[in-house]
């Protein structure tokens, strides 16, 4: 199963239109990515990982990325990095 992408819905009334996403591992809440307008474009994407305790000491738990789909795929790279570490797996099906 892959992560899935949700709209947040905390966007404030004035800044309705910013993209900001939850990512879902099955029904857990993985991590967050979301644009940050008026960054430079080569960092306008922030991601992170939530929710999680303990880490191997080579993973990024968040980042920036020039567009939606890289920061999603840095968060999917290090959650698999964290799933391998915590000797874990993702659901399938």
């Amino acid at each position: 199963m892959g992560l899935a992408l949700r709209p947040t819905g905390l966007n404030p009334p004035a800044d309705k239109d910013r993209s900001d996403y939850t990512l879902f591992s099955g029904e857990f809440a993985v991590g967050r990515i979301y644009e940050e307008r008026g960054a430079p474009a080569d960092v306008q994407w922030f991601w992170a990982i939530t929710g999680i305790f303990g880490t191997p000491a080579d993973m990024r738990m968040d980042g920036h990325a020039p567009t939606l789909e890289s920061a999603q795929a840095q968060l999917g790279e290090s959650w698999r990095k964290w799933l391998a570490w915590a000797k874990l797996a993702e659901i399938e099906g």
